[in-house]
């Protein structure tokens, strides 16, 4: 591969694929951003999924790894101390730099950030955690360890950093799911770990409604990945689904698109 690599000019279209592949097994951020490089400047109509048979991924898969580059890359040198997976919880969350501030000031795990997150809205932690954006399919919702990241390296940033590994999300995720204290390793039941720093000053527990800027910006991400989704795969199958299933598709998207028409008048 070095010699394949060098014989092709360093900004073409060959290389950035060359250097994808060669990321896959030790950095997410970096297939991210490679991701995101070919859609600007290669992909010419072609979409998330194309990249990823060019590089040995699915189309969900590029499309996490981009997201998540196109978000945080520029800012997640301040979080040094996270893992790739913290960003990708939050990508849809309209607090994230909050909860990753939060993470990354008492080291807190993947679980831990999400159950302090509710918190300060105000959930009650012995209950089912709800959809955490209800206008997005959201990456956080998706299964990292398994058929939407096979390779969830968690990586940081700085691609010379080693692995992370999940220690201790396995542990919280039992005690949050099952609102038992004796899930979790301390006496008293708590959504993260006793000495974890207070709320920052001026938090609230109550639930704020989004303003209709972040609403905004979780329908189009919404909308992004629904027209990613929307293979040409999907496309012919689409006609054998059940008729009631098909129907009630077809009238969102035409409820939507009666909404959206007047809005830049």
């Amino acid at each position: 591969m070095v010699q394949a690599l060098a014989a092709v000019r360093e900004d073409s279209e060959t290389a950035l694929i060359f250097r994808a592949q060669a990321a896959l097994s030790r950095s997410n951020w970096e297939v991210g951003e490679c991701a995101g490089l070919w859609t600007k400047r290669f992909a010419r109509g072609r979409t998330d999924t194309d990249f990823g048979i060019l590089v040995g991924l699915s189309g969900d898969q590029v499309y996490q790894r981009r997201r998540v580059w196109e978000t945080f890359g520029d800012i997640s040198d301040n979080y040094a101390g996270l893992k790739w997976s913290h960003f990708y919880a939050a990508l849809n969350w309209d607090d994230a730099a909050e909860c990753l501030q939060w993470a990354q000031d008492v080291q807190g795990g993947v679980a831990e950030m999400k159950a302090w997150r509710r918190v300060q809205r105000g959930e009650d932690l012995n209950e089912t955690a709800t959809t955490e954006d209800p206008f997005s399919l959201a990456p956080a919702e998706l299964t990292i360890v398994g058929e939407a990241a096979p390779f969830d390296l968690d990586g940081a940033h700085t691609v010379s950093r080693p692995l992370d590994s999940h220690e201790g999300d396995g542990r919280q995720l039992a005690a949050l799911s099952t609102g038992n204290p004796s899930a979790s390793s301390s006496n008293s039941y708590a959504p993260f770990r006793e000495d974890a720093a207070t709320a920052p000053a001026g938090a609230t527990t109550k639930h704020i409604e989004p303003t209709t800027e972040q609403l905004l910006k979780r329908m189009t991400t919404a909308i992004e990945r629904c027209h990613g989704a929307m293979t040409a795969q999907f496309c012919t199958q689409f006609a054998n689904l059940p008729e009631k299933i098909r129907r009630r598709f077809l009238k969102s998207v035409e409820l939507l698109s009666e909404k959206t028409a007047g809005l830049d008048k």
